[in-house]
C-alpha cells in the first residue's frame, strides 16, 4: 500500500463503483504493485465466464476486488487485516490469539463486502 496519512479511520479515497474501469484505478492508486495481479485475474475470469457461457465469474472478480479496495482505502482497517493474517499464519501464536485474528479478518471482510456493495 502507498504511504497513507496519519488517519486511521478516514478513507483515503472514495469507494468507487464496483465496475472494472473504476476499481482498477482504485487499486492503481491504492496499491500499484497490484496492478499485474488484478489485470491476471480480470483475464481469468473473462476466459472463465466465455467458457461457461456465464457472467458470475466476473462478477465475483468485482466482488473480490471491490472488497480489497474497500479494505485497503482506510489505512486503519488494512493494517488490521494484516496484523490478523499475520497472525493467523504465526505457529507460535497462541489458540486465543489464533481466534481472535480469524474473528478480526471475518468482521473486516463483512464490513469491506457491505460496504464495497458485494453480495459476500
Amino acid at each position: 500500500m502507498s504511504s497513507q496519512p496519519d488517519r486511521p479511520h478516514v478513507p483515503v479515497i472514495p469507494q468507487p463503483p464496483m465496475t472494472r474501469d473504476a476499481l482498477r484505478e482504485a487499486v492503481k492508486r491504492l496499491d500499484l504493485a497490484r496492478i499485474a495481479e488484478f489485470d491476471r485475474e480480470l483475464g481469468e475470469a473473462f476466459d472463465r465466464a466465455v467458457q461457461t457461457a456465464s457472467t458470475t465469474p466476473m462478477r465475483l472478480f468485482l466482488e473480490k476486488w471491490a472488497t480489497v479496495v474497500a479494505i485497503e482505502r482506510h489505512p486503519g482497517r488494512f493494517h488490521a487485516m494484516r496484523e490478523a493474517e499475520r497472525v493467523t499464519g504465526d505457529p507460535q501464536a497462541t489458540e486465543e490469539e489464533f481466534r481472535s485474528a480469524q474473528q478480526t479478518i471475518a468482521r473486516i471482510l463483512r464490513e469491506a463486502s457491505a460496504e464495497a456493495g458485494a453480495a459476500g
